[in-house]
């Protein structure tokens, strides 16, 4: 969180008027923004699938999955198409395992995965099996555009769908796993709060140590961006990080910048900051895009030419008087941490639901609502019994300390299913195929130059020039592959995510044009599948 006196001693606050001040500035302090962030279920089917199995059912659901999955290896991995009735979009055989054996895995792109095993194993005493036939995961893009009510009841219409293709029946679905997290603006300064000499004092729970990973900044700083607690195979698994940072990184999910803007986490310079640095694949370009901030909407013009120089590559400096530079013209951006917890079915299927509400309608999916009734219960129970943190100083017996601010606001804050207002989920939408897109036409931009070089030598040619000359090369061979490549990553994505355009066609100025013809063409060459 980003103090109001720092910011207001910057250059760039002190030149914006009182409007534009709350424009670009104005966000929520010590906010906290709390979802399931992933989640897995498990669904256990009557039916006898092991391999000694003489189930009609079964054995016919097995042969139609051999067949689509021959027809996946005759395409060299790439997905095959699965329609049932009632399906209201097509799913995608996707290679891919899950836990070994269940590698048959249904794709809906964005929002969940479906593994199936065609065979499980025995039961202990060489009886029925225990193991559940399916697992589905969530994605955390419709867990936090839907929320996970509508998430999960989506995703489980398709398990059913396809149980009642093959004449299969549902036993019960369980949860497998999920995670907790909590997304906060509140620490400013997180190398003071999670440094190792102030986070040992802190910290309550039974994990044997803690991972704390660095990074440096600067020539005499550091960054800690990561702390865990725990292995990945426990039954809890905590982990604390930099989640502004992992975006940009991992260059996906951009619409967490519009989720963390809705909800006041970070204001609108911190979003403009955090966007020239998730297309520059960069966590590094921080600053540099901060003076980038100043370089368009500051109003001292010799500070605005010295930041427009650094940006364009016509000044080098240190990373110190970078920094230095940037925080005289601009604020620090609003940092946002992520607290998780990974809980394992080997964890959860211990715990003994409160009945809130009588969920006997929903039948197969019983457990699944009632786990989701005690979310609060299962969440305050994390936060005290498994890890919390406390004040550093107090009673000798740290366990009897009372939390420190932090974690009394973590647990203070609101256990509602987050989702996404039905017209913003259509701006999130446009906002991350605009974002995504810019990142790719500089791609093909700079490839087509770097192809100009290759094929022309070291040239004076415009960049259209070298674009269009792209373009040209172009063979029937060449076009042909496209198109199947093109076919391919069509089902790679959400049908529901990508629809409409939001290119007007008056933003196409550039045509090919037949110099030997004069005939204008929207086809390099024919092509037909």
């Amino acid at each position: 969180m980003i103090d109001k006196r720092t910011l207001s001693n910057t250059k760039i606050y002190q030149e914006l008027s009182l409007e534009d001040q709350k424009y670009w500035f104005d966000f929520n302090k010590s906010k906290f923004l709390h979802n399931i962030d992933t989640f897995y279920y498990s669904v256990k089917l009557m039916e006898d699938f092991t391999d000694e199995t003489k189930d009609q059912a079964v054995i016919q659901f097995r042969t139609y999955f051999e067949q689509k999955k021959s027809i996946l290896a005759s395409r060299y991995g790439e997905s095959v198409p699965v329609y049932f009735d009632g399906f209201d979009r097509t799913l995608n055989l996707c290679p891919g395992t899950f836990a070994g054996f269940f590698n048959i895995r249904l794709e809906c792109p964005d929002w969940f995965d479906i593994f199936i095993a065609p065979v499980v194993p025995h039961g202990s005493d060489g009886g029925v099996s225990v193991t559940c036939e399916i697992v589905v995961q969530l994605r955390s893009y419709m867990l936090w555009m839907y929320g996970v009510h509508e998430s999960f009841e989506r995703s489980y219409q398709y398990v059913k769908l396809i149980c009642d293709y093959f004449g299969l029946h549902i036993a019960y679905c369980q949860e497998n796993r999920i995670d907790y997290c909590w997304h906060s603006n509140y620490l400013s300064n997180p190398e003071k709060f999670f440094a190792p000499e102030n986070f040992y004092k802190m910290r309550v729970d039974r994990f044997k140590d803690a991972l704390i990973h660095t990074e440096k900044v600067g020539s005499d700083g550091y960054e800690i961006d990561y702390v865990s607690m725990g292995k990945r195979s426990d039954k809890v698994f905590i982990r604390i990080y930099l989640k502004s940072k992992e975006v940009i990184e991992k260059n996906y999910k951009p619409w967490f910048f519009k989720i963390w803007l809705f909800n006041g986490l970070i204001n609108r310079y911190d979003n403009y900051v955090y966007e020239q640095c998730y297309m520059k694949h960069s966590w590094d370009y921080l600053d540099t895009a901060r003076l980038k901030f100043y370089s368009e909407y500051g109003k001292d013009e010799t500070q605005r030419r010295t930041c427009l120089d650094v940006v364009e590559g016509k000044v080098t400096m240190s990373p110190d008087s970078l920094r230095r530079l940037a925080d005289s013209l601009t604020p620090k951006v609003n940092l946002i941490m992520n607290v998780e917890f990974q809980t394992m079915r080997k964890h959860s299927k211990s715990y003994q639901l409160v009945p809130f509400r009588d969920n006997s309608s929903k039948e197969t999916a019983k457990r699944i609502y009632d786990y989701l009734d005690n979310r609060k219960i299962i969440a305050d129970y994390l936060t005290h019994y498994v890890f919390r943190l406390v004040d550093p100083s107090g009673d000798t017996n740290k366990s009897r300390r009372d939390y420190c601010a932090f974690w009394k606001a973590l647990r203070s804050c609101k256990m509602v299913d987050v989702n996404v207002r039905s017209k913003d989920v259509k701006l999130i939408r446009q906002y991350c195929r605009k974002l995504n897109s810019e990142i790719m036409k500089k791609r093909i931009i700079n490839s087509a130059v770097t192809l100009g070089i290759y094929t022309r030598g070291i040239n004076e040619d415009s960049v259209v020039q070298d674009c269009v000359e792209a373009l040209c090369q172009l063979n029937d061979n060449d076009i042909h592959d496209a198109g199947l490549y093109k076919q391919k990553k069509a089902r790679q994505f959400n049908e529901s995510e990508l629809t409409d355009t939001y290119v007007s066609n008056v933003m196409h100025e550039y045509q090919i044009l037949n110099i030997n013809t004069g005939e204008v063409s929207t086809d390099i060459v024919p092509y037909s599948s």
